[in-house]
């Protein structure tokens, strides 16, 4: 599971993205994969855990512009993210149900420094729109990952 929280400037819209996804991680030779479940319309793989954990982010945040380039309103903006982050399939939700089972199980580890939740947890997609007088500083994405990994259990 994964969270990702930010700005994305559209053309004369400003939204907030918030969501909670689901993916699986899959290990392999040259380092670790990671399949989209919720969203399910994406893979990526990188060297480590963590390096995976912030191509993940980059990864969304270039989706999400392209969606804000393509959209003429909010509106627009925000249908064609939760289309993208409802796209899946049953085959891929039935690997991650097996996956959680198996942590559950004992029989897959979880990884050390991801924090477990409950396999229920609700996962969301929130897109708002905001206008200038309610964009602060707190806004501005720190020059740290903003999201964490998390394994269902």
């Amino acid at each position: 599971m994964f969270t990702y929280a930010g700005p994305v400037f559209g053309k004369g819209f400003l939204a907030q993205v918030e969501l909670c996804g689901r993916l699986l991680a899959v290990p392999e030779i040259e380092g670790i994969w990671l399949d989209g479940v919720n969203p399910g319309a994406f893979a990526l793989g990188a060297a480590t855990l963590d390096d995976a954990n912030k191509e993940l982010r980059a990864a969304l945040t270039r989706v999400f512009v392209d969606f804000a380039e393509s959209a003429n309103t909010f509106t627009e903006f925000r249908e064609a993210l939760e289309r993208f982050y409802h796209e899946t399939d049953q085959e891929t939700v039935s690997e991650w149900e097996e996956a959680v089972k198996a942590v559950q199980d004992g029989l897959v580890p979880i990884p050390s420094g991801l924090t477990r939740k409950p396999s229920g947890w609700a996962c969301f997609v929130k897109v708002t729109e905001k206008t200038v007088d309610q964009v602060t500083p707190k806004d501005n994405l720190p020059a740290v990952d903003v999201h964490q990994l998390a394994a269902a259990a």
